[in-house]
C-alpha cells in the first residue's frame, strides 16, 4: 500500500513539473531609474547630528524565468547609488554637512506573482539579496578653529575603505510592479521595490556598536524580450 502510494505521489510531481516545464519561459532584459535611501543607526550620543535620505539610482539587467502564467523567479544585477545625509548643529555652525554618495553592485532574487489580463498584469514580489559595497564619495562642509577665528572648508572626496568597513551587504527585498505585454516577444515593466538590510556596513569594535544600516526604494522602469 505504502508503495502504491509512493508511486502516485512521484507521478503527480512528475505530472506538475512536466508542466510547469511546458509553461516555462525566459525572458532577459534591461532597466533603469531613481532610488531613495535611508541610514538608520544608533545616535550614540552625538545628540548634535540629524542624518536625512538622499537620492540616487539604480540600472541594471534582469532576468525572469516564469513557471507559470502566474509564478516566476525574477533575478536583477544593478549598480545602486545608495546616499545619504548627515547634518550637524552646533552653536553658530549649523552649515555644516556630510554626504555619503555609496555605489553598491546589488542582486535581489524574488519570487514574482501576476494576476491581471493577457496585457496588463499587476506584480507583488517578495525575495532577499546581497551586494558588494564598491565605492563611496563625501562631500559637504566642515571647519576648524584657531583661538580667535572660525575657518570653513568645503570637502569632496573618495573614502578609502578600512577594516572597520563590512562591504559584503544582504538583506530583504519586496514590492509592486506593473507591466504590459507590447507583442509576443517584448514587455515592458514598472517596479517598485523596498531593500532593507540586515548587514551592518560598519563594522563593531570591542569598544563601540555602531551598527549603520540602509533602507533603499527604488523606482525602475523596464524592457525585457521574451525568448
Amino acid at each position: 500500500m505504502s508503495r502504491n502510494i509512493l508511486l502516485k505521489w512521484c507521478a503527480v510531481a512528475l505530472l506538475f513539473s512536466v508542466t510547469m516545464t511546458v509553461n516555462a519561459q525566459w525572458s532577459l532584459g534591461i532597466k533603469g531609474g531613481w532610488d531613495y535611501t535611508s541610514i538608520t543607526r544608533s545616535n550614540a550620543g552625538r545628540i548634535d547630528e540629524t542624518h536625512s535620505p538622499l537620492s540616487g539610482y539604480d540600472v541594471g539587467i534582469q532576468a525572469r524565468y516564469g513557471f507559470t502564467d502566474w509564478f516566476a523567479l525574477r533575478a536583477d544585477l544593478s549598480v545602486m547609488r545608495r546616499s545619504h545625509r548627515m547634518d550637524r548643529h552646533l552653536n553658530y555652525l549649523d552649515s555644516l554637512y556630510t554626504e555619503h554618495h555609496n555605489l553598491y553592485l546589488m542582486l535581489p532574487v524574488l519570487a514574482d506573482f501576476s494576476f491581471g489580463g493577457e496585457h496588463f498584469r499587476g506584480h507583488a514580489m517578495l525575495g532577499g539579496y546581497v551586494g558588494y559595497w564598491l565605492h563611496e564619495r563625501r562631500k559637504g562642509k566642515t571647519y576648524w578653529m584657531t583661538d580667535y577665528y572660525v575657518f570653513f572648508d568645503d570637502f569632496n572626496e573618495v573614502r578609502e575603505f578600512t577594516s572597520e568597513d563590512c562591504r559584503f551587504n544582504a538583506g530583504l527585498v519586496g514590492g509592486i510592479g506593473l507591466s504590459y505585454l507590447i507583442n509576443e516577444h517584448w514587455k515592458l515593466n514598472l517596479d517598485a521595490l523596498y531593500y532593507y538590510d540586515l548587514v551592518s556596513h560598519r563594522r563593531s569594535t570591542p569598544h563601540l556598536r555602531d551598527p549603520r544600516y540602509l533602507s533603499t526604494l527604488s523606482v525602475t522602469l523596464g524592457a525585457s524580450y521574451i525568448f
